[in-house]
């Protein structure tokens, strides 16, 4: 795609493979900033475009070929939203929790952060455990039948479009959420900055606290940016 200062991050994300570490790069929300124009983000974070658009399209061009997810079909997102997304978001929070308590316990004194991040640590798993069961038990289902009953070319009924308004609100709530805590998270470890004298459970923490965060970014960019879009104009 040709890229504009009137793209938004969304489009740009979804369009040109790589650009989400390009974003997070320069600490760009992706996901629930996804709306925003590249003209805004620019102007609100000191990046220059022509810097930001030639670094997408390098990256672009190095890993061309590969498929983008705007191209994806429903079923696919949602294999890939629950096979692996789902999968590897659980994985690393299962790994982070223990950490955060332990750094948290450990060098609370000297760094009253790590325990405001490790109370924040326990929040984002709640919400994202409820905001998976919500997508698997409400979200997808609906989503496979309004497909169903397309492919019959039969029409959607107004109780299932507000069921499916129902659960896209309350992901929508879950991910604004997230995405606050996550912020939280980075502005209190310096953007996962080590202090010199980290001990190695203070390194992984915040290693694997980074790898977190773009993690989320991108699946929630998946769920909000690809696949609603996509189910909305299935019905239009």
């Amino acid at each position: 795609m040709q890229i504009t200062k009137e793209n938004t991050v969304a489009d740009v994300v979804s369009k040109n493979l790589g650009s989400d570490h390009v974003f997070s790069k320069y600490k760009i929300d992706f996901c629930c900033g996804g709306g925003d124009t590249l003209d805004k983000i620019c102007k609100e974070s000191g990046v220059d475009f022509e810097v930001l658009k030639a670094e997408i399209e390098s990256i672009n061009n190095k890993i061309s070929g590969l498929s983008n997810t705007k191209d994806a079909d429903i079923p696919s997102i949602i294999e890939q939203a629950k096979d692996g997304y789902h999968v590897s978001i659980s994985d690393a929070i299962f790994e982070i929790l223990p950490f955060a308590a332990k750094v948290a316990e450990v060098h609370g004194f000297e760094h009253t952060e790590v325990v405001e991040i490790n109370k924040l640590v326990k929040g984002v798993d709640i919400v994202i455990t409820e905001m998976f069961q919500n997508s698997i038990m409400s979200l997808y289902p609906i989503i496979n039948e309004i497909a169903a009953l397309n492919a019959k070319k039969e029409g959607v009924s107004l109780e299932l479009l507000k069921n499916l308004q129902k659960t896209i609100k309350r992901n929508e709530i879950a991910q604004q959420l997230i995405g606050d805590s996550l912020k939280e998270i980075a502005a209190l470890s310096s953007h996962y900055s080590v202090p010199a004298e980290a001990c190695n459970s203070y390194r992984f923490l915040y290693e694997k606290l980074h790898g977190f965060h773009h993690e989320v970014q991108k699946y929630m960019h998946l769920e909000k940016n690809v696949l609603i879009p996509k189910v909305l104009k299935e019905i239009e």
